[in-house]
């Protein structure tokens, strides 16, 4: 699993935005640690464009964190390019996966995947999503303190097998699901991000070595249900996205093949696995924190509402976005807000920071989804799920389970807090709670 950053230009402080002195071991210890402040602290010392001289990148991370050149990274396709940005993540999800496929293959190759996610679509699951928080719902609401965001990756990974790969037979379910919890665990893909020595594939008992078996399990598991899919005689069925991607044609007729099929699944898991968990963690983990605001999200939902709801998540992706940033590529030599980007420099829309802009949001470290009620956030200056051309393909599937997710729980109890508000530290490219966004849950 070597990762070679060929064209990734060296570090030179005559080139990059300014940058901390610290040692790269003790800047990436920083970042892994408290996200957030740290590069709060960085933007205060350095200004809205700045470089991370961090793991594993040789050179620098070039950061934008103001919402100008957050939305110059995120829409500027000519200077700012995708694909190459996530090179990182291909051992992962496979180089024909949407999340890494470059200009100007990418948006061909979006528009493919574009029907699975159709609003219509989306709707139709519904109930299904339901009836899995149904089910799940007593290992949650114990009256005990529970660490929300691991109960919430066993959901969804339960719904990613049922409407991704529309898997109904329990043995077959029981063996995706084994395979599939032991790849994206965070100590496993945590491995993308060591220096690259540490990253290759020494044996099995290395964490290179590792990475490649619960790699190959998943692959194998799902290259046979593909298999398994293409051979039934009426053909795949279903409304699931593997049917519907089985079905589907290119611009030339010419139908999806294996292994485009493979990536594309594996890059869905990995997107939306840990961070609709996450998100769903973080509101729940906020509202406990701040009764005022639950409990009129609560008497809303008893109204019938989902107003409130949609705020609430919209502040808690505001005050902690799953996602930590949106990565492109420097096309070319270019300067961000001022400063130097040189050509293949890896460019971050870091929108944790952009989000946290008191002159942009007033009272910034505040909860208060009904900040959101009022007048929509003027472009880019809220953009969780990213934004662009490559702007998150399944967000209408996460806001489907995360409200549907919040609504059945605060029905049926009263998050409460368990302990002190947990601050976030990084997880591979995920701001998660330090604790798992621990909740006491008391029944309604």
């Amino acid at each position: 699993m070597s990762i070679a950053f060929t064209r990734e230009p060296a570090w030179d402080p005559r080139l990059f935005p300014p940058a901390s002195r610290a040692p790269r071991p003790v800047q990436t210890a920083r970042m892994l640690m408290d996200p957030q402040g740290y590069a709060r602290s960085l933007r205060r010392r350095l200004g809205p464009v700045f470089s991370l001289r961090t793991f594993p990148y040789r050179g620098a991370l070039v950061c934008a964190a103001d919402a100008a050149t957050n939305r110059a990274v995120l829409t500027d396709h000519e200077r700012f390019t995708g694909g190459d940005a996530t090179a990182l993540l291909a051992p992962a999800v496979g180089s024909g996966s949407l999340i890494c496929t470059p200009p100007p293959r990418h948006l061909t190759h979006r528009r493919l995947l574009l029907p699975p996610f159709h609003g219509t679509r989306i709707a139709g699951w519904t109930q299904r999503v339901r009836d899995l928080v149904r089910r799940e719902l007593s290992d949650l609401v114990t009256g005990e303190a529970v660490p929300v965001r691991p109960w919430a990756q066993r959901l969804t990974l339960d719904v990613i097998l049922n409407v991704v790969f529309g898997l109904t037979d329990p043995v077959r379910t029981a063996a995706f699901r084994r395979a599939l919890n032991a790849f994206v665990g965070m100590d496993n893909l945590a491995v993308l991000f060591l220096p690259e020595p540490l990253r290759r594939d020494l044996g099995p008992l290395s964490p290179g070595g590792r990475f490649h078996r619960l790699r190959a399990a998943v692959r194998d598991l799902t290259r046979r249900e593909i298999a398994d899919r293409r051979a039934r005689p009426s053909g795949p069925g279903g409304d699931d996205v593997l049917s519907t991607l089985l079905e589907e044609r290119d611009e030339h007729g010419a139908a999806l093949g294996d292994t485009q099929i493979l990536d594309e699944l594996t890059g869905l898991v990995l997107a939306g696995y840990e961070t609709t968990a996450t998100t769903i963690a973080w509101t729940l983990h906020l509202l406990a924190h701040h009764p005022a605001a639950r409990d009129d999200l609560m008497d809303d939902l008893d109204a019938g509402s989902d107003r409130v709801l949609k705020a609430a998540v919209k502040e808690s992706g505001r005050l902690r976005p799953a996602v930590y940033n949106a990565m492109r590529t420097a096309a070319r030599d270019t300067e961000l807000g001022g400063r130097p980007v040189p050509r293949h420099a890896f460019v971050a829309a870091l929108f944790p920071l952009t989000h946290l802009d008191p002159a942009l949001w007033p009272e910034p470290d505040a909860f208060r989804p009904g900040r959101h009620l009022e007048a929509a956030a003027p472009p880019y200056t809220l953009t969780p799920f990213g934004g662009g051309l490559r702007r998150c393909i399944g967000v209408s599937l996460a806001q489907l389970e995360i409200e549907i997710v919040l609504t059945e729980i605060l029905a049926a109890a009263v998050p409460e807090p368990a302990g002190p508000e947990e601050r976030a530290r990084l997880l591979s490219v995920t701001l998660v709670p330090a604790r798992g966004g621990r909740v006491r849950f008391r029944r309604r």
